[in-house]
């Protein structure tokens, strides 16, 4: 992937998170994230495969693929809204004719991740080539690496900590664990504290290890959980274009397009952790062993605290997002004298997303039967609130908590709940342009277009009734503060109903006017402009426009120029979303607190504006043949962007001064953060730039007896600043741990091509830089600096027959581990940044292309 995109998506940097799947191919330009860079397929909109929008590139026939034209900084008045940080066209070969295909499969260096592909497209023509029709189907599937701890690097669960020692310094250590919480339960206060439960509820020491911070600590007994290494994804993609030509100048076309996705994740073993979401175990539990009760009774303790990790709950909580995308396209195309093209065509985009979260946990259910008593009458165990609040809770279980294994299976499957939640995402599009050449300079022909568009987009969720429950907890003993009398019934995964939709209606125009060629010091010289008005039903009307020039001196050099001013209305979510619970933490005091993260919509956003600068030159000497460079420098000032903040920057900007953030954090009793609520906001800037550099060359003449290239592609990042309300400025440019923005990013390759052999060989390289930029070394940070890393990847193929060609792929050929970068919270953590660095390892890729 080309060094400007930053942040985009692929299996093993994301998961099936609370809103939807994140493991797709969702391409983010400069890291200004998904939302602001617009794909598009033949220069139409891709349909929506997910509920912000924005498009998984997996679900397009790549085998039609002709040619991907990226258009990077400010391209609204051109492209349409949304397209604040470029777009990226996909151009199929809709006249392909013949049949070709792919069969591949992959494997790891250790022997798990395993791949399969396959896919055929065919294309004809009919009614004397007045008619062509072009068909593609293709199916992928890779299997989920179920755990970090299937790398050695990964077994290390290092993360970050306050330092005991060294109070506000963060320190990054392996064998993280849970201070608070042992997989068969320890004992938090009273006089058994720091006392777990081993066979038989007998209890047994619990060892604290070498260094403690708040929910955290260093070795010792505390559970360690694991997340996957790479999420599981099976996609089939079908797709077919059919055109006819009604006469020389006028054809029609149809088009049809059917992704069906499939993403599998865990996420995360049941927890309840002391501090945040444990238990509170009250004397006269009927499960307690009775040596536990005799030192309860005799000490008068009334309850204890205690903290469990469920392994015994059986497979952790298990995401899975099975999506259908459905594109289906009707135009035309009109072609007459002076150059003039008239285009429109209706676009209708459907997705349908189901996300079910296997083995989550009902809150009111789990504490219920947790707070378990022999009933008097029978003296069989029951749930107390069976007792209290009849038929509240019909079905209660009681349930074993106190030892590895001691829950029953009958518990379990009371306490343990598969929801699901189900989005639709509707986009439709009509849309018609004219393009001409009525006349021209003395320098050439000037080409002029206009058109307008009309979209309107539409979302729909529906959601399980214990996801938007209310937690009053009636009846229910040692109820966590953190749920009670709060939205969000379940462990994980609380995401409440949305509906709402917005449209809009835009006109634009634009010119190309060349006004020099030939003359001295004005080789050539050519202007463009375009503007663009669009009116949101949401908030009204806004104008967009861009200008440019490109100016050749003299042959072989060429300078070139935009200044761009470009629109992004809010999403539907950012509008209307519900609420949307996770767990998370922060750090307050030098202490890691658990909290409830809370997002949900803002029907009052505005749109964010955009002002983007770009210049560069290109050069093409004479003296060198073949040989291209160029060099681009960009500036994107976003205003008003619209995003929601991270709790730790909420909790950091309030701090800061920031009242209105404080507004949205809640705190118990003690002053503890049990909760913050992040809305979609307005923020001050966003502001990025930074420089793009290519060098290209293809000798003319014969390498070794072949045809050879060489390509490198840098991108340098300047600055990447979040500019907030009250004045505070954070630069993330070098930061490559909290998030993925390396200064320098670049790739290289080398090509050979005989007649029947093909060598590719590619050098990726991702600079040093800084794990977190708010933190220095040694106050707030032991260690700042993430090591730079260079992958090396392989590619032969060759022909096996005139129709067949055999290739064999090595990714990461030296097996490189990623960097120290650790990323994580609560008792899960990753050693590294897995948006920017590969944690596979080495992988194999082998398969055949066919061509008729």
């Amino acid at each position: 992937m080309l060094p400007a995109f930053r942040g985009s998506t692929r299996p093993t940097t994301g998961n099936v998170v609370a809103t939807g799947p994140n493991a797709g191919s969702f391409l983010n330009l400069r890291n200004l994230g998904v939302q602001r860079t617009l794909v598009l397929l033949d220069g139409r909109r891709a349909a929506p495969s997910s509920r912000e929008g924005a498009t998984d590139v997996n679900l397009l026939p790549s085998d039609l693929v002709k040619r991907v034209d990226i258009v990077t900084g400010g391209a609204s008045a051109a492209y349409g809204s949304d397209a604040v940080a470029g777009v990226v066209n996909f151009v199929l070969d809709n006249r392909f004719k013949g049949i070709k295909g792919t069969l591949q499969s992959g494997v790891s260096e250790r022997g798990d991740g395993a791949s399969i592909k396959g896919s055929v497209s065919a294309g004809t023509s009919f009614a004397n080539d007045r008619g062509r029709i072009v068909a593609s189907a293709s199916y992928y599937d890779v299997q989920q690496i179920g755990s970090l701890a299937d790398r050695e690097w990964g077994r290390s669960n290092t993360g970050f900590l306050n330092n005991p020692a060294n109070r506000g310094q963060l320190i990054f250590r392996d064998n993280l664990r849970a201070a608070t919480a042992s997989p068969g339960g320890v004992i938090l206060s009273g006089p058994l504290a720091l006392r777990q439960f081993g066979p038989g509820g007998t209890l047994v020491p619990f060892s604290r290890g070498t260094a403690q911070s708040g929910l955290i600590q260093v070795g010792g007994d505390g559970a360690q959980a694991f997340s996957s290494l790479s999420a599981g994804i099976e996609t089939q993609n079908y797709f077919t274009h059919a055109e006819f030509d009604v006469t020389p100048s006028l054809t029609i076309f149809g088009q049809a397009a059917l992704g069906l996705s499939k993403t599998e994740y865990n996420q995360i073993q049941q927890f309840n952790l002391g501090g945040f979401n444990g238990f509170t175990i009250f004397s006269g539990n009927a499960f307690l062993n009775p040596a536990v009760q005799q030192v309860l009774t005799q000490t008068n303790t009334p309850a204890f605290a205690m903290g469990r990790v469920n392994f015994d709950f059986g497979t952790p909580a298990n995401a899975l997002a099975k999506g259908r995308t459905l594109d289906l396209t009707a135009g035309f195309k009109y072609t007459g004298g002076g150059g003039l093209t008239i285009d429109g065509y209706y676009e209708r985009g459907r997705n349908r997303t189901t996300i079910r979260t296997n083995n989550n946990v009902a809150l009111e259910r789990l504490y219920a039967a947790a707070d378990a008593v022999r009933d008097p009458a029978t003296n069989q165990i029951v749930c107390r609130v069976s007792l209290t609040n009849p038929g509240l809770y019909p079905g209660c279980v009681p349930i074993n908590l106190f030892g590895v294994g001691a829950p029953s299976q009958e518990a379990i499957r009371y306490v343990e709940v598969n929801p699901a939640f189900r989005t639709t995402v509707k986009q439709d599009v009509a849309d018609l342009s004219i393009r001409a050449t009525p006349f021209a300079t003395w320098a050439g022909d000037v080409a002029l277009a206009a058109g307008g568009t009309y979209r309107r987009v539409e979302l729909d969720q529906t959601t399980n009734d214990l996801a938007n429950s209310v937690n009053d907890a009636t009846g229910i003993r040692g109820f966590p503060a953190a749920y009670l009398n709060q939205p969000g019934g379940l462990l994980l995964s609380n995401v409440f109903p949305v509906a709402g939709s917005y449209h809009l209606w835009e006109v634009f125009g634009e010119a190309a006017v060349p006004l020099a060629r030939d003359q001295p010091f004005l080789h050539a010289l050519d202007v463009n402009g375009a503007v663009r008005y669009i009116n949101y039903s949401t908030s009204g009307g806004v104008t967009t426009w861009k200008g440019g020039a490109v100016w050749e001196p003299v042959a072989g050099l060429r300078l070139r120029g935009t200044a761009s001013r470009d629109i992004r209305a809010p999403n539907v979510p950012e509008l209307f979303a519900g609420i949307v619970q996770q767990t998370g933490a922060v750090i307050e005091n030098n202490v890691t607190v658990p909290i409830i993260l809370a997002t949900l919509g803002n029907a009052d956003l505005r749109p964010e504006i955009a002002k983007t600068y770009t210049g560069g030159i290109v050069l093409q000497p004479d003296f060198a043949p073949g040989l291209t460079l160029s060099a681009d420098y960009y500036s994107i000032n976003v205003s008003g962007i619209i995003t929601s903040l991270t709790p730790q920057l909420t909790l950091d900007q309030c701090r800061a001064g920031n009242d209105a953030l404080c507004a949205n954090i809640t705190r118990n009793a003690a002053g503890t953060i049990t909760r913050i609520t992040s809305p979609t906001l307005n923020l001050n800037e966003l502001k990025a730039s930074g420089v793009d550099i290519e060098v290209g060359y293809r000798p003319s003449g014969d390498v070794f007896g072949g045809k050879a290239g060489f390509r490198v592609v840098a991108s340098y990042l300047e600055k990447q600043q979040q500019i907030f309300t009250n004045g505070n400025i954070v630069d993330r440019a070098g930061e490559v741990g909290l998030s993925s923005n390396p200064r320098w990013n670049v790739v290289g390759n080398v090509t050979w091509t005989s007649d029947t052999f093909e060598l590719f060989a590619q050098e990726r390289f991702i600079s040093a830089g800084r794990y977190d930029v708010t933190r220095s070394e040694p106050t707030t940070i032991e260690d700042n600096t993430v090591d730079h890393v260079f992958y090396t990847d392989l590619t032969a193929s060759f022909k096996v027959a005139p129709k067949f060609r055999f290739y064999l792929t090595v990714n990461n050929l030296f097996d490189q581990d990623p960097p120290l970068a650790p990323t994580g919270t609560l008792i899960q953590y990753n050693r590294t940044n897995p948006q920017l660095y590969d944690v596979i390892g080495r992988f194999y890729t082998a398969g055949i292309n066919f061509n008729f």
